[in-house]
């Protein structure tokens, strides 16, 4: 039996949004802000990111972004591309997250949860390494950017142009 890996697994919108939805819930536990819906276009790809994997694996939710910025500056490299790169996964997972109201658009371009029934908790569980580690970093950055102090900053700090 030959066993493949279907790449193409992560870019499925229902999987972006299921990121989108995990790092929303994350950030949302961090500050009574809500994440500005540009964070997303830094999210999904830094989250699928498998370059980023070796200094995330050195961190943990108290770390926080300015720090592990500053002990992996090396993350910045190439980011301005895969931002490029993945605005229409980003931008058809936030359609589906938004069309199944897992996440709600608020009139100041932020996103909270949405109203629909949310994903259960095990989810992550279930899912193979690769994808459990993106969604891992998505709840890790929730967290870490909602104690930096806004979007400016956020993409100040990784030098990259909303």
């Amino acid at each position: 039996m030959i066993v493949s890996y279907d790449l193409y697994a992560e870019t499925n919108p229902a999987f972006v949004s299921f990121l989108l939805y995990r790092f929303v819930k994350h950030y949302s536990e961090g500050t009574p802000h809500a994440p500005n819906i540009s964070l997303a276009y830094l999210l999904v790809p830094m989250a699928m990111s498998e370059r980023l994997e070796t200094s995330f694996a050195s961190t943990n939710a108290a770390t926080g972004f300015l720090a592990w910025l500053n002990r992996f500056p090396d993350a910045r490299v190439g980011l301005r591309r895969d931002v490029a790169l993945s605005k229409d996964v980003t931008r058809d997972g936030l359609r589906a997250a938004l069309h199944s109201q897992l996440l709600s658009l608020n009139k100041d371009g932020t996103l909270t949860i949405g109203l629909a029934k949310k994903p259960p908790e095990n989810t992550k569980g279930k899912l193979s390494q690769g994808p459990k580690s993106a969604v891992t970093r998505a709840e890790r950055l929730g967290v870490w950017m909602s104690k930096v102090g806004g979007p400016a900053l956020i993409f100040s700090a990784l030098e990259i142009n909303p």
